[in-house]
Formats: structure tokens, C-alpha cells, sequence
């Protein structure tokens, strides 16, 4: 019982932890939904559409768009 009680104030408090410290830019949730909302009327704009890129195939360093994240020298491995 003690354990369970103990369980259910540390996802508590970790649940507020998160919310707490979350990135707040701008409106917040208003700004999540009007993108998700944005994301439904055009699926292209969507980040789930987007192709990586395979292996052998140039990519970029900051930014690296890898199947497997991986980006030397401006070429996926």
C-alpha cells in the first residue's frame, strides 16, 4: 500500500515536473493545436511525410535528415 502511494506521488510529481519546465513559446498548447490543426488541412506539411535519406546520398551536417542519423563528411553511412 505504501509503495503504491509512493508510486502514484512520483508520477505526480514528475507530471508537474514536466509541465513546469516545458518550453512555453509563444501560446503554448494553443500554438501545438492550431499546428496540428495545420498539419490535417495540408498533409504535406506534416513532419511524419518526410523521406530520409538513405544511405550514400548527401545530407546535411547541423541538420542531418539520415535514416539512421548519421551524417559524416555531408554523406549518410
Amino acid at each position: 500500500m505504501k509503495l503504491t502511494c509512493v508510486m502514484i506521488i512520483a508520477v505526480l510529481f514528475l507530471t508537474a515536473w514536466t509541465f513546469a519546465t516545458a518550453d512555453d513559446s509563444g501560446n503554448g498548447l494553443e500554438n501545438l493545436f492550431s499546428k496540428a490543426h495545420h498539419e490535417m488541412k495540408n498533409p504535406k506539411a506534416s513532419k511524419l511525410n518526410k523521406r530520409c535519406t538513405q544511405s550514400g546520398e548527401l545530407c546535411d551536417v547541423i541538420d542531418p535528415d539520415c535514416c539512421n542519423n548519421f551524417c559524416i563528411i555531408f554523406f549518410c553511412i
